[in-house]
């Protein structure tokens, strides 16, 4: 499965998009680009877990790469990662530093068997 789309980081926000894992899959693969200027960039991932006895289902969350400036105006950022367990990776696209410019983000997410 190939997800290819576009999104816009308004000035000063971050975009967060949610990719859930896939039954078939082992792995999730991205790429992705920016038109004029560089923006910030992580992964995480979230899964569902159980409780002690009598509570109910938590979510845990775990940074996989820590959002960090990439240079994706000169040149195409790419990255994967192995499925840890069922549970959807956030990728983030991170703006919050630039107060007058937005961003537009070119991204494609792919898994592999």
């Amino acid at each position: 499965a190939v997800v290819s789309t576009q999104s816009t980081g308004g000035r000063g926000e971050t975009v967060t998009v949610r990719i859930p894992t896939y039954d078939s899959g082992s792995a999730l693969y991205w790429e992705f680009a920016t038109e004029h200027y560089d923006i910030g960039f992580g992964a995480s991932f979230e899964w569902e877990e159980e409780g002690p006895q009598g509570e109910e289902r938590r979510t845990r969350r775990e940074a996989i790469l820590p959002i960090l400036r990439r240079s994706s105006h000169e040149k195409v950022i790419t990255g994967s990662h192995a499925y840890p367990r069922p549970g959807t990776y956030l990728l983030m696209f991170d703006n919050s530093y630039s107060l007058l410019r937005s961003k537009t983000v070119f991204y494609r997410v792919f898994y592999t068997r």
